[in-house]
């Protein structure tokens, strides 16, 4: 399925929503973004696995976030966050397409340490959610600078 024909059956759906957002808004996301990731390094030095990998997530999510929002969209209903990777994914490109079923493995594993609590994070899994978010946060940050350049990147 194309990106078109997948925004079209997702707005259908009532997963997806049309929303026109300012330049202001993108960049604090963005910034929040920035500091889930050095939250996210931060715990990991502490420790902290499962915070630095639920830190880690959230930068992801908030990027994401970016994508959607720059191309008018934002995710409604269930399944938000699944709607966030899957919305992105279509909009980046082939080129990012082993990187977001990457990031949608991190959801799944961070629903199940939410609501199954039995499933742990590794200090490798949380190593990986980090550095998998400074890759999507630099790959992004290239693809955010053609589309707009009010936005301020971070790096």
């Amino acid at each position: 399925m194309n990106s078109d024909s997948l925004l079209a059956k997702l707005l259908k759906e009532g997963k997806l929503k049309e929303q026109l957002t300012d330049v202001q808004s993108l960049n604090g996301l963005l910034d929040s973004a920035r500091r889930n990731l050095q939250s996210a390094e931060y715990n990991l030095g502490g420790g902290f696995h499962e915070t630095a990998f639920k830190a880690a997530y959230d930068g992801l999510l908030q990027i994401s976030r970016v994508v959607l929002l720059l191309h008018g969209y934002r995710p409604d209903s269930g399944g938000q966050h699944k709607t966030t990777f899957l919305v992105a994914g279509a909009l980046l490109g082939k080129e990012f397409e082993e990187l977001i079923e990457r990031i949608d493995r991190y959801r799944v594993k961070r629903h199940k340490a939410i609501y199954q609590p039995l499933d742990f994070i590794s200090k490798s899994e949380a190593e990986n959610a980090l550095n998998t978010a400074k890759e999507y946060q630099r790959l992004v940050g290239a693809y955010l600078r053609k589309k707009n350049h009010q936005i301020e990147l971070f790096n």
